[in-house]
Formats: C-alpha cells, sequence, structure tokens
C-alpha cells in the first residue's frame, strides 16, 4: 500500500473518531450530555494512533496523538467538565494518547530497523558466498585451463622442430586435438553453470530423451566397456526442456562412465509415480562402479566439489539445477565398491493429478 493511501487512512479514521468526540458539542443542547459516547471516543482514539504508529514508526504515533490532543484540549476549553475528577480524566487520557503513540512507534521502529540489519547482514552474506564462489571459479577456471595448455604448447614445439618424425607430428597433432576438446568441454561446463538459460516446457517422453543421449554416448561407452540399459514399462510424460534434460542425463551418465574406469553397466529405469506424487515420473539410474564415500555424498552437488583429477565439480551441481527448474527433486544412495544409485522424481504434468 502507497504512503499517500495509508495517510489518508489515517487521516480519515482520525477524523471520524474526533466527530465522535463532538457530539456533546453538536447534540447536547437537544439531547444532554454523552457520558458513553464520551467514554467511546476516548477509546476509539487509540486506533489511528496505534495504526499511525504501525504505518509510520514513532513520528507518526506521535504526530497523530498530538492531533487528538490538541482538538481534546479544544473540547475542554469549549465544555470545561463539570467535575474535577472528569478534567483529571481528560488529561489521563491525553497522557496515554502519547504514551500509546510513543510505545508503539518505539517498538515497530525497532522491529523494523532490526529487519533491516538482518537484511543487511544477509546481503553482505550472500555477497561473502557469491564472492568466495568467484573465487572457487577462477582458481578452477586457472586449474583447469593450465595443463591442457600445457600441453599443447609442448606439442606445438615439437612439432616447430624440423626433425619431428611424421609419424610423430601425427601423434602430437593428436594431443592438441583432444586438448582443445578439453578445453571446449571445460568451458561449455562454466557457461551451462553461470549462465542457463531458461527453460522452454512443453510434453517431453523421457525414454526419448535418455535414447539420445545413450546414442551420444555410445563410442565413450563402447571405449570404456560399458552397457547402458533403459527399462520402461510405459510412457513417462512429463512438463519440461528437452535440451536442458538432455544435458542433465547425459551430466549424471558421464558420472557413472567416470565412476568406472574398468568398465560395468549403467541401468535405467522410468516409472510412473513416486513416493510423494502418484502422478509423477521416477528415474531411477544405477551403476556398478566404484561408488561414493558417504561422507561425500552430501557434497556431490556442490559448485566445483569434484575428487577427479580433472573434473570441474560442476556436472552434478548442474544437474540439480536443472531438476530444480523442473520442480523435481533427487536422492543418490552408493556403496563403495559396489556402485550408486541416482533417484530423480518429476512432479506430474497438469491435469495428471
Amino acid at each position: 500500500m502507497k504512503q499517500k493511501t495509508r495517510f489518508i487512512i489515517v487521516a480519515a479514521i482520525t477524523c471520524a473518531t474526533l466527530s465522535i468526540h463532538y457530539y456533546d458539542i453538536i447534540f447536547a443542547g437537544l439531547l444532554g450530555h454523552s457520558h458513553l459516547m464520551h467514554a467511546i471516543h476516548g477509546r476509539l482514539c487509540y486506533i489511528p494512533i496505534v495504526l499511525a504508529a504501525f504505518w509510520f514508526g514513532l513520528r507518526g504515533g506521535l504526530t497523530t496523538a498530538m492531533i487528538i490532543s490538541f482538538f481534546s484540549l479544544i473540547y475542554i476549553k469549549i465544555m470545561p467538565a463539570s467535575q474535577p475528577h472528569e478534567l483529571f480524566g481528560e488529561f489521563t487520557e491525553i497522557a496515554f494518547y502519547f504514551a500509546i503513540g510513543g510505545f508503539s512507534g518505539i517498538l515497530l521502529d525497532n522491529e523494523r530497523s532490526s529487519r533491516r540489519k538482518k537484511e543487511e547482514a544477509e546481503r553482505k552474506l550472500a555477497q561473502a558466498e557469491r564472492l568466495s564462489l568467484v573465487g572457487q571459479m577462477v582458481t578452477s577456471i586457472a586449474h583447469e585451463i593450465k595443463n591442457p595448455l600445457g600441453s599443447i604448447k609442448g606439442a606445438v614445439q615439437i612439432l616447430k622442430d624440423g626433425h619431428t618424425p611424421e609419424k610423430d607430428k601425427t601423434e602430437f597433432a593428436s594431443i592438441i586435438e583432444k586438448e582443445v576438446n578439453r578445453l571446449d568441454g571445460v568451458v561449455q561446463d562454466y557457461l551451462s553453470f553461470a549462465r542457463p538459460s531458461p527453460p522452454t516446457m512443453v510434453e517431453v517422453n523421457l525414454c526419448e530423451v535418455f535414447a539420445a543421449v545413450i546414442r551420444q554416448m555410445k563410442y565413450q561407452c563402447d571405449q570404456n566397456g560399458i552397457t547402458i540399459t533403459l527399462r520402461s514399462m510405459e510412457s513417462p510424460l512429463i512438463s519440461g526442456d528437452p535440451n536442458r534434460l538432455h544435458q542433465l542425463f547425459l551430466n549424471i551418465l558421464l558420472n557413472s562412465l567416470q565412476a568406472m574406469p574398468d568398465g560395468g553397466a549403467i541401468n535405467i529405469e522410468c516409472k510412473l509415480g513416486n513416493a510423494e506424487d502418484k502422478g509423477g515420473v521416477r528415474v531411477i539410474i544405477t551403476d556398478n562402479g566404484i561408488g561414493i564415500p558417504e561422507k561425500n555424498l552430501k557434497k556431490i552437488f556442490d559448485p566445483f566439489y569434484s575428487t577427479k583429477a580433472h573434473g570441474t565439480g560442476l556436472g552434478l551441481a548442474t544437474a540439480k539445477t536443472i531438476i530444480d527448474e523442473h520442480g523435481g527433486r533427487i536422492a543418490v544412495k552408493s556403496i563403495e565398491r559396489k556402485g550408486t544409485t541416482f533417484l530423480i522424481d518429476f512432479p506430474a504434468m497438469k491435469g495428471e493429478r
């Protein structure tokens, strides 16, 4: 509500209560003095005072109390009290107006001051966290780029040597290509995390997304002796962004692939319904890799956290972000040297609950 509107409301209520106060002046000659109306007015005057203190703080409460007291004094002058105790009651009432206005205003000002301090502390904490995150990112980028650049520099120097055999030139050219691709992957990871594109929600069949991801990973899986099996009894439809979901499942499957250096199997199961949302879809991704130590499970979705020699620590962090964008949940179960299971729940599409 705008300040101007609040001011008008307080002014209107103040005028209404003061009009009751002047009942005696207007109607006393016709109907006689009304102690009831006077008592009612005295209590109603607390309403605009407290309201002004709530909206405008100490200044508002005391200003409204002063205005009401001023008109109360005019009333006392025009309608002098017939008994001393009545005059004492009028001044006592005025004293209470200031007491209530001041006390309410101080309480509200203190509450607002505390809230502002809390918000400022939270803002500074968030800023410190962002700076810490930027520091981690810079350090991680420097680390991830330094090694490939060193390899590329060495390979280029060897290629420039006129005495290098042709077969070695081919090998070092391959090294350059490999390291450039690695650098490209690092940059893409950081861009995906730092500047995620807003999701475009459409009806998505998760089986089709997985089929595309599996095709993309076929060469890597064949090279590492890994098989991927997809099982789905029904058509698992959700509302989502196909490109973001593709990135989500690719990141998780790559994490599983990297956890099986000696080969293995990845099983994917899509089924309708889950523990909390009977109309949703649950995705279960299981591998028989090296597993994750229990002490590390809570950290795997943290940005830049990685136990891999060449990991950016952004794959699972980005996956968690995408799941959050889709209103989903993710849980991880893992046993060292036996494997890891990712449980991903997506909400039901609208109209299907």
